[in-house]
């Protein structure tokens, strides 16, 4: 890992989320698609992921089986290659796609779906919120994002 990725896999670990390692996001950094590669999030947006963790946090421990990340943070360029939404969550570091191998990609959905309202505590003295965010289901995955409002598909 370069050490911008070490850094950010340091920042998630210090979160101290039960089921994810900052390394499964670092490392997202490293895809590449149609000869683009991602990157790290700039750091001003580190924080920004925070909400979205310890909602797929609490989503892995409801479904009581491993969950891995298939998207995460996308540059520009790697969203556009992709074929991403032009105003994509994930540019924005908000916005983390999911799927577990023994849920189908609906019971991952009403897994977080049933998670609305509910309020999180961040770390430290952070205070607390109430998830409000974009869940989308595909036929293989499940989008979660922390916009600051309620949007299905």
């Amino acid at each position: 890992m370069t050490e911008a990725q070490q850094e950010y896999a340091a920042f998630i670990d210090r979160l101290g989320l039960r089921h994810f390692s900052g390394k499964e996001f670092a490392l997202y950094a490293d895809r590449t698609r149609n000869g683009v590669k991602n990157g790290v999030p700039p750091e001003g947006l580190w924080t920004n992921i925070i909400p979205t963790l310890l909602v797929i946090d609490e989503i892995r421990e409801r479904a009581g089986s491993p969950v891995t990340i298939t998207s995460a943070y996308r540059s520009p360029a790697y969203n556009r290659a992709v074929g991403g939404e032009s105003a994509s969550f994930h540019m924005r570091n908000v916005a983390v796609d999911i799927q577990c191998a023994t849920l189908s990609a609906t019971a991952l959905w009403k897994i977080a779906v049933g998670l609305r309202g509910k309020k999180f505590k961040l770390p430290g003295n952070g205070g607390d919120f109430l998830f409000k965010g974009g869940i989308g289901k595909y036929p293989s995955f499940v989008h979660v994002d922390t916009r600051g409002y309620n949007a299905n598909w």
